[in-house]
């Protein structure tokens, strides 16, 4: 009962992320959103959703592809990674009918669905979760996963991180874990080995969205050593005003 009124309060209360630059388009998009009951968060550019005041848990996300065109590289690469996340749509309005055509991004969802259908369909239903404010670094480090201590001598099972950051990691893994387990990481190639507790923040199934099966992991706690490390591994903040 507890856990169905925290998911309820949650739907209550969702929040959509609008990249679309200032003008009629987004006009149009957020007068179409007026009656889904969702807070839309308007922003000029993917970038600026990190800066403090902005960033807050995500039900779905939405992105007018003239927007998207203008964007830099960088943006481009991260919300391709994001929309994966989220339920997802792209939009592109005519500003002299006001006729809005969408597509979704891959093929989870279908084609030719307004954005206030796709909202109160897709959006309202996905428990909200924040996105990661680190950037995210392509490295294949060993490491070893077990759901208590001790981990030593290759006793853990063995996995291998498909990508890094400051606040944790993506571990391609088979093993049966849900979203909120809590185990211990350790990865070998660190010079500070420590176990480090985690927490499973996201599950990707075999044959996911044509994806690497997994699960991201949540840093729960690291050694100073540890930080510093993997601060540099895993590259810079994209949280602008954070320290």
């Amino acid at each position: 009962m507890w856990r169905t009124n925290v998911i309820e309060k949650q739907r209550d209360a969702t929040t959509v992320l609008l990249i679309c630059r200032e003008g009629i388009s987004r006009q149009l998009y957020q007068a179409e959103l007026d009656d889904t009951g969702v807070s839309p968060v308007c922003v000029s550019a993917l970038m600026g959703f990190f800066r403090r005041g902005v960033y807050c848990p995500l039900s779905g996300i939405l992105v007018d592809m003239p927007t998207y065109m203008r964007s830099s590289e960088e943006e481009k690469r991260l919300l391709t990674e994001l929309v994966g996340l989220f339920p997802a749509l792209r939009l592109k309005c005519n500003e002299s009918t006001g006729e809005i055509r969408t597509l979704p991004f891959g093929t989870a969802y279908p084609g030719n669905t307004s954005p206030a259908v796709f909202v109160q369909k897709y959006c309202t239903v996905f428990v909200a979760r924040k996105i990661r404010t680190c950037e995210r670094s392509k490295l294949h480090l060993p490491a070893l996963l077990g759901r208590s201590l001790p981990l030593e001598n290759l006793s853990g099972a063995r996995s291998v991180t498909a990508s890094i950051s400051r606040g944790g990691c993506f571990l391609v893994s088979f093993a049966p874990w849900l979203v909120g387990d809590r185990g211990w990481l350790v990865l070998p190639d660190l010079n500070d080995t420590t176990p480090i507790p985690v927490e499973v923040c996201s599950i990707r199934l075999w044959g996911e969205c044509n994806t690497l099966s997994g699960m991201g992991v949540r840093f729960i706690d690291l050694t100073v050593a540890q930080q510093d490390e993997v601060g540099r591994l895993g590259g810079a903040s994209l949280m602008q005003d954070d320290h």
